[in-house]
């Protein structure tokens, strides 16, 4: 397991990805229309997005997660009410991380915000490709429609594992009282 640098694109955000190896959590694309509005949200589509309009994805345990410095820049937007929570940064518009709650053992960590030689390597290959009816164009992966059983499988594994270890606390992206540390911004403009 390797612990791997979390940075925002000019560096006021800095944190560690704890223990990571392709065990500790899924690496996933994901093309929904969601994540989509998501990069368009904080700007620089091309960045954050492939060609197909996917979002590269790890996904781990809140707990661990730890950001060492910047933490007042991260900023929050939920695409709809009631979606999960989309953490970027305000001073350079990086995309941090992806939770439905600070009950739920999950983070999506977009691995473009993971800046560390390290990273292929300890993260392993995408494990699953999901939302593909939301895709640009005809990936050579041959996405999912939806959610395939194998991606519901690790994920639903991934979070049973993480709930029974206790390990969605700590949790960077939350406060004791459930409440995000950034207000959602819902006004989210997807056109």
């Amino acid at each position: 397991m390797t612990d791997l640098t979390l940075r925002c694109e000019c560096g006021e955000l800095e944190g560690t990805l704890k223990r990571v190896s392709p065990q500790s959590g899924n690496h996933m694309v994901c093309y929904c229309d969601d994540c989509q509005g998501f990069a368009k949200h904080v700007g620089n589509e091309e960045k954050w997005l492939d060609e197909w309009g996917g979002t590269d994805i790890f996904q781990l345990a809140p707990a661990d997660i730890v950001i060492h410095q910047g933490a007042d820049q991260l900023r929050c937007v939920r695409m709809t009410p009631g979606g999960i929570y989309r953490f970027y940064t305000a001073c350079c518009h990086t995309p941090i991380a992806n939770t439905i709650s600070r009950k739920h053992p999950f983070v999506g960590i977009p691995t473009a915000a993971i800046q560390d030689a390290k990273k292929e390597e300890a993260i392993g290959p995408v494990k699953c490709y999901v939302m593909g009816s939301f895709a640009k164009g005809n990936p050579p992966t041959k996405p999912h429609p939806k959610f395939s059983m194998k991606s519901l499988v690790a994920v639903m594994g991934f979070m049973l594992k993480n709930k029974i270890k206790g390990t969605n606390v700590p949790t960077p992206f939350f406060k004791e009282d459930g409440k995000s540390v950034a207000v959602p911004d819902q006004t989210v403009n997807r056109g």
